[in-house]
């Protein structure tokens, strides 16, 4: 059983577009990209109002969560991984040990210009910002490791992410943010180097097969996840955020489903995790208006 306290706040599963994780130790609080979005348009649809009640419901537990943290880590500066608040209000941030994405340094235009709107917010609240790509830090016994930035996913046209390693001293975490596969070797690197306890991997991009996510992708992801469940065998594997936004994502991926059974390893999902059903309400979104506004419909 994990020592180590691993509390999935917002995810895909859970009907939004997030990975906010917290992240407690012997030493402290840790809140791991505090940020939650909504898909703007699916299905030649604005998101429902199901959804936007879901967002403000997850947006307000990111809130408590963050508030009781010691530790905030910004992965990357897309609005479902950081807030410059618009939803999450900065004033959670007070006191706050601050570790970043480098803000200048691989890093495209579009996240450059956010990082820096972000930071100068955020700089009132703060009580030390730390620029995290490929350092280690230490918290008492709990270290806290990044990787060197890897891109957002099968190249580097959305920019870069760094992976984040929580060890203990017993027990290891590791959140990968957005992999989108994993697709590349060295977004696997890092997390065959450190072989944590649980991971948090951002599932391949399946609902954009064909479009953004080749046939060839996804038969590199399958090959990468296979063996990262070899090296983790007897771990818990959450793979969720972009994977979960496909229906049918668990015939796509029957093969590491039933590859990852047979060397006891559990894949689920962070509604799974958290034993609570999947809800993705992205998926959803055109049932949830055909309900809404059905013939007949008395409101």
């Amino acid at each position: 059983m994990l020592l180590l306290k691993i509390i999935p706040l917002a995810f895909d599963s859970l009907g939004v577009r997030s990975q906010a994780t917290y992240v407690q130790t012997k030493d402290l609080n840790i809140i791991i990209d505090p940020s939650a979005a909504l898909a703007p348009r699916r299905f030649g649809l604005p998101p429902h109002r199901v959804e936007v009640e879901r967002l403000y419901e997850l947006s307000s537990n990111i809130e408590e969560f963050l508030r009781e943290s010691d530790v905030a880590i910004i992965t990357h500066y897309h609005y479902d991984h950081h807030d410059p608040g618009r939803i999450i209000s900065l004033e959670n941030y007070n006191g706050k040990i601050l570790i970043v994405k480098d803000p200048k340094n691989k890093i495209n235009i579009s996240q450059k210009i956010r990082a820096s709107k972000f930071l100068k917010l955020v700089n009132n609240y703060i009580s030390k910002l730390v620029i995290a790509d490929s350092k280690c830090f230490a918290f008492g016994k709990t270290k806290i490791c990044f990787s060197k930035p890897v891109p957002h996913g099968v190249n580097d046209r959305l920019g870069y992410v760094i992976e984040v390693l929580v060890d203990d001293g017993e027990e290891k975490f590791l959140y990968t943010s957005d992999v989108e596969g994993p697709v590349l070797e060295e977004q696997v690197e890092f997390i065959l180097l450190h072989k944590p306890d649980i991971l948090i991997v951002d599932g391949p991009l399946t609902y954009m097969l064909g479009y953004k996510f080749s046939m060839s992708d996804l038969q590199k992801s399958i090959k990468n996840l296979k063996e990262i469940i070899e090296a983790l065998k007897g771990s818990t594997i959450i793979l969720d955020h972009h994977l979960l936004r496909d229906s049918e994502y668990k015939s796509r991926l029957h093969e590491i489903y039933g590859y990852a059974k047979a060397l006891k390893v559990r894949v689920i999902s962070a509604a799974e995790y958290l034993g609570k059903p999947i809800d993705v309400l992205e998926v959803r979104r055109r049932e949830l208006y055909e309900k809404e506004f059905a013939p007949g419909k008395i409101f």
